[in-house]
This record gives C-alpha cells, structure tokens and sequence, in this order.
C-alpha cells in the first residue's frame, strides 16, 4: 500500500464536496454484500474486499470514492446459513440508480460502480440502464465487478475453480484476499476445500456446498498470494480510471432530432436530396 490517504467522500462535508467535484468528475461507488462465505470467513467479506481495493486504488489515483454500499442482492445464499442479509433484485436496482441520481445531483458526471459480489452482477447492470435513460445525456455510467479488471485478476481469483469458475466462493481467492486485508477475521482451522460442478441449471448454495464454501484450494490460502491479488487488481483499477477521467463520451443527440431523422433515413432510402451534403446525417455534431 502507499500510505497516501483515499479521496473519500463520506469523510467531507457538503462544503468540502464542491471542491472535489471541481478536481474530479469521475466518482466510484464500491458495492459489497452481506452474506455468508463459509465457516472460516465473515459476513463481509465482499464489502470489506471491493472498498479495500476502491480506496487504495484513490489513494493512488485521487478519484473519490463514496461510502460502501453494502446491503445487496444475496438470495442466492439461501436463508439455511444464518447472518446473511439480502435485498431482491429489484430492490437493489432501485437503491442503486437513485443513488446514480444523487451523486450527478452533487456534481459529479462520470459514475463508476465497482462490484465486489458475484450476485450484484445483473441488478447493476438494470441500474445503470435505467439511470442511463434518465440522467442527462452529459452523464456517463459503467458497473462492473473488480475480478473482471483484467483476466489476470480473474485468474488469480479462481483459479481453483477450474470446472466452474463463477461459482467461486469463500475460496482460495478470496480467502487469501482476506489473509491480507483482514487475517484477523480469518479462521483457516475451518477451511475446508469444496469442487465446484458445472451444473447445467442453477442451484443456490443450499444445494451447492454444506460448508457454503466453493473451492479446491482453500485451505491452501496464503496472505502472500493475496498481497499478489491485491496489487494486481489495484494496479488494474488506477488504469481504468485513468482511462475513464480522460475519456470524451462519444457525441450526444443533434439540436433538431426531427432534421437529424429525415436526413438520416433518407441516408438509407432512395429519395432525392439524398446525396445533397446539406441533407446529410450530422451524427451529434451540431450540437450547441
């Protein structure tokens, strides 16, 4: 780690937010879980990873980071392990996108939601379509979950899971993360190692594991190969935002949509005029 603090916006005052909005439009919103991962690992592991990343990849960066969102879209645990904490679906997309909406509300025009649970996956993706629609079009959105960064991160992080890779779970991935981040939450007398199946329906972990854990090595979890997650999915993350605070979103809707209809389906059509440089689709760019 660097030592150098997160930019996190919980930590300032609506005063103080003016001015991080002024040094960056690009703002990320870390998504957990509250759930179960196994006999050796707590209910947070999801929040306590994703935010972990989040904030040292600020520290790194300078990108604000808003506070955790940690209740989501869990069901997928079942009620038989007691301690998890689920919103529907629905819910979760809801909350999400209304949140969309209060951070554009504080200035911020580039919306970054990073996911740390595999559930979170298809909730987010509804929320940033909706908030895609409603929000001005100056805003832009993406939603996508730490482990997919790169696929060395992917990698890294399932490698245990060789049949099944997305049903990783409380495996060795993770359970090294948090070796790293939080070895005091750890308890690897009760790790135990579980096959992940490709099943060709979907099953929830009732069905899946006893222990509720999904992986063939975790017992052989190490802080070390977390330390190695960690910075590689924090490197990966600092590039990303970079790419993503630089990035001009491509051009919005032309002033006169009616003109830019015409002229675009004339474009397809064979009517006269259509060749007339003056008739041609602007594509946005007479925009004011």
């Amino acid at each position: 780690m660097t030592g150098r603090r997160p930019v996190l916006l919980g930590e300032h005052s609506w005063v103080e937010v003016v001015g991080l909005v002024e040094q960056s439009d690009l703002v990320v919103l870390p998504i957990g879980a509250v759930e179960q991962h196994g006999p050796h690992l707590p209910l947070l592991v999801d929040a306590i990873q994703v935010e972990a990343i989040a904030h040292e990849a600020s520290a790194r960066s300078g990108v604000p980071i808003a506070p955790t969102f940690t209740y989501s879209s869990s069901q997928g645990h079942s009620q038989l392990f007691p301690g998890t904490m689920a919103l529907s679906p629905g819910t979760t997309v809801t909350a999400l996108s209304e949140l969309c909406d209060w951070l554009v509300a504080a200035g911020f025009r580039k919306l970054f939601l990073l996911n740390g649970h595999v559930g979170n996956g298809g909730p987010i993706w509804n929320a940033v379509d909706i908030a895609q629609a409603r929000l001005p079009r100056e805003v832009s959105l993406h939603g996508m979950s730490w482990w997919d960064l790169t696929s060395e991160v992917w990698r890294l992080v399932t490698s245990d899971c060789p049949d099944a890779d997305w049903l990783f779970h409380a495996n060795h991935g993770e359970t090294s993360l948090m070796l790293h981040l939080r070895p005091d939450l750890v308890r690897m007398d009760r790790a135990v190692d579980q096959d992940d199946i490709a099943w060709t329906f979907t099953y929830d972990m009732a069905k899946l594991s006893r222990s509720g854990a999904i992986g063939r090595r975790t017992t052989e979890a190490t802080a070390a190969d977390g330390e190695r997650i960690f910075e590689v999915a924090v490197t990966a993350l600092v590039e990303r935002l970079g790419r993503m605070a630089a990035e001009e979103p491509p051009e919005s809707w032309p002033k006169d949509v009616r003109r830019w209809r015409a002229t675009a389906a004339a474009e397809y059509l064979d009517e006269p005029g259509r060749n007339d440089p003056a008739n041609q689709p602007t594509n946005g760019k007479d925009l004011p």
